[in-house]
């Protein structure tokens, strides 16, 4: 579980957000996560740009970025992928 606070509410143009706490086990070495997303009309559609900053404590935080980096980037991969597949497939019946 990752517990998140909404920092930023701008609709339609801005979102950013921060961990408030986890029990995931990089708790212990991350003093913050946060996320900005800033979405713009582009061609016809929306461009979406995410930023994420991580601030990673200790004297072993060399050694811990990459790995944590590469962690950040598989799941803000699969995300982007079920919004893409989202934005291309029809609306759901209500």
């Amino acid at each position: 579980m990752v517990r998140q606070r909404i920092t930023v509410w701008e609709p339609p143009s801005r979102l950013a957000f921060h961990m408030e706490s986890t029990d995931l086990h990089f708790h212990r070495c991350v003093d913050h996560l946060g996320d900005l997303f800033e979405l713009a009309p582009m061609d016809g559609g929306t461009r979406v740009i995410r930023t994420t900053t991580v601030t990673v404590r200790g004297y072993r935080r060399v050694a811990l970025e990459p790995p944590l980096w590469g962690g950040l980037k598989s799941v803000h991969r699969f995300v982007f992928r079920n919004w893409q597949k989202m934005a291309l497939s029809p609306p759901a019946a209500v």
